[in-house]
C-alpha cells in the first residue's frame, strides 16, 4: 500500500473518530433534553406521539386545511409504571446508541493502528450490531408501555405499536448491515490466519 493511500486512510479514520465524538455529545444532549421535556410541566408528562389522523384548519393567513397524525400531549395522572417506562425508553436508547458510537470510535482507532482482521474487531462489530438492535427494540417496547399509560389517563387506547417499530426500522437495518460486516471480519481473520500459516 502506497504512502498516499495510507495517509488518506488515516485522514478518513481521524474524521470518523472526530464525528463519533460529536455524535456522542449530541446523543447525550438530546437524551437529557428529551428527559427534561418529559417533565417540563409539573405534575404531568409531555410526550410526542402518533395520533389518529385528524383534519383541522391551520391558523396561517386565511387558514389552510391540514391533517395531523402526530401530536405533543401533556397529560396528568399517568401511572408511575408508565412514567418509569417512558424514562427507560429514553435512557436505554441513548445509552445503547452512545455505547455503539463509542465502540465505533474504538474500532476506528484499532484500524488506524493496523489491526484489521482479528477477533477483537469481529467482537466489537458484533457488539455494535447487537447494541443497535437493543436500542430499537428497548425503545419501542418501553415507549409502547409508557404510551399505553398516557392514553389510558386520557381515557383512550394507544394503537400505534407498529408505528413505533417502523420508527425503529433504521436501527434494525443498520444492525443487519453491521451483522454482515461481522462476517467479513471473521472471514478476513480466517484467511489471514491461513495465509500466515503458509509463510
Amino acid at each position: 500500500m502506497n504512502t498516499k493511500q495510507v495517509k488518506s486512510d488515516r485522514n478518513d479514520l481521524n474524521t470518523a473518530i472526530i464525528v463519533g465524538g460529536l455524535v456522542i455529545a449530541w446523543l447525550l444532549y438530546d437524551g437529557i433534553r428529551t428527559l427534561v421535556q418529559l417533565f417540563a410541566t409539573a405534575g404531568s408528562v409531555t410526550v410526542t406521539t402518533r395520533v389518529p389522523a385528524q383534519e383541522f384548519v391551520v391558523g396561517i393567513g386565511a387558514g389552510a386545511s391540514a391533517t395531523v397524525d402526530t401530536a405533543t400531549l401533556t397529560v396528568e395522572d399517568v401511572n408511575v409504571v408508565s412514567v418509569v417506562c417512558l424514562v427507560l425508553a429514553i435512557v436505554l436508547r441513548t445509552a445503547c446508541l452512545v455505547g455503539v458510537t463509542a465502540l465505533g470510535v474504538l474500532l476506528c482507532r484499532r484500524l488506524m493502528r493496523g489491526a484489521v482482521f482479528d477477533r477483537v474487531n469481529s467482537r466489537l462489530t458484533f457488539a455494535m450490531s447487537m447494541g443497535l438492535l437493543a436500542a430499537g427494540l428497548a425503545w419501542a417496547w418501553f415507549e409502547n408501555m409508557g404510551l399505553n399509560g398516557v392514553f389510558a389517563a386520557l381515557g383512550g387506547e394507544f394503537d400505534g405499536q407498529w408505528m413505533l417499530l417502523m420508527d425503529g426500522m433504521p436501527l434494525f437495518v443498520a444492525a443487519i448491515a453491521l451483522g454482515v460486516l461481522v462476517i467479513v471480519f471473521r472471514r478476513g481473520t480466517s484467511l489471514q490466519r491461513d495465509a500466515e500459516g503458509l509463510v
